[in-house]
C-alpha cells in the first residue's frame, strides 16, 4: 500500500468498521501494509481467513497439517515443471490453516516474478496443477492465486469462511467487499459468492486501490 493511498484511507477507517481478507499470513501483511493502516482496521482476516487478529490480538486461529502424499505431489511438480527459467527457495510455504504453493519459489526477485506470470499466462502450468491436485485430493479447495503461486486449504478454510463469520458477528450491518478478482477462477471468487448468498450484502470489482477510494469519497457525499 502507497503512502498517499494510506493518506486518505486512515481517516476513513476511523468512523467505520473495515477489515482486510488476504491469503497472506500476518507477518507478510505487516509488510504489505503501514502500521498505521493495520491499527485502524477492526480486524485482519489472514491466510485465507483461518487467523482472524483484532488490535494485535488472535480472535480465531484454525490449524491445519498437510498430509504426506499432497507434499509429495507438491515436490513433484517443483522437480519436473517445465518453466525454463531459475527456480527460488520457499517453494511450499506452511501458513495458518493452509499452505501456499508456488512452483517458482517466493523467494524469488521481482523481475522474476513477472517472468513467471507472463509465461504462466501462456501455458497455464498453475491451472493444469489446480486441476490435477483438485482431481487427486478432493478433500481440498485450491486456488490459483496472485501472480505465481496457488492456495490450498481444507474443505470450507477458504476466502468463503470470512463470510459466514463477518454475518454472525454483524447479523444486520451490511457488508461491502471490494475485491479485484471476484470473477470466476479469481482467488477473491469464493469470498465473492458466499457474500452474495447472504443477505445485505455488495460486491465491488475493482481494477485499482483509487477505484476503492473513488467509491468511499463517493460514500461520503
Amino acid at each position: 500500500m502507497t503512502a498517499p493511498f494510506a493518506a486518505e484511507f486512515v481517516p476513513w477507517q476511523k468512523f467505520h468498521r473495515c477489515f482486510i481478507a488476504t491469503g497472506s499470513d500476518y507477518p507478510k501483511v505487516t509488510e504489505q501494509l503501514p502500521a498505521e493502516v493495520i491499527n485502524a482496521f477492526t480486524g485482519i482476516y489472514c491466510s485465507m481467513g483461518n487467523l482472524l487478529k483484532a488490535q494485535n490480538q488472535i480472535i480465531y486461529e484454525n490449524t491445519f497439517e498437510p498430509e504426506p502424499a499432497l507434499l509429495e505431489k507438491l515436490e513433484f511438480y517443483r522437480t519436473h515443471t517445465q518453466y525454463p527459467g531459475p527456480l527460488f527457495p520457499n517453494y511450499i510455504e506452511k501458513r495458518t490453516g493452509m499452505v501456499n504453493f508456488s512452483v517458482l519459489g517466493r523467494n524469488c526477485p521481482y523481475a522474476e516474478r513477472e517472468k513467471y506470470a507472463a509465461w504462466d499466462k501462456t501455458v497455464h502450468e498453475r491451472l493444469t496443477l489446480k486441476e490435477e491436485l483438485s482431481h487427486l485430493f478432493p478433500q481440498y479447495d485450491i486456488v490459483v492465486g496472485g501472480s505465481i503461486s496457488m492456495d490450498i486449504t481444507p474443505k470450507g478454510r477458504g476466502k468463503e469462511q470470512i463470510a459466514h463469520h463477518l454475518r454472525q458477528t454483524y447479523p444486520q450491518d451490511k457488508i461491502i467487499f471490494f475485491g479485484d478478482r471476484t470473477y470466476p477462477g479469481g482467488n477473491d471468487y469464493e469470498l465473492a459468492c458466499a457474500l452474495r448468498n447472504l443477505p445485505n450484502t455488495q460486491i465491488i470489482q475493482v481494477n485499482g486501490p483509487q477505484d476503492v477510494l473513488n467509491f468511499l469519497q463517493q460514500g461520503e457525499n
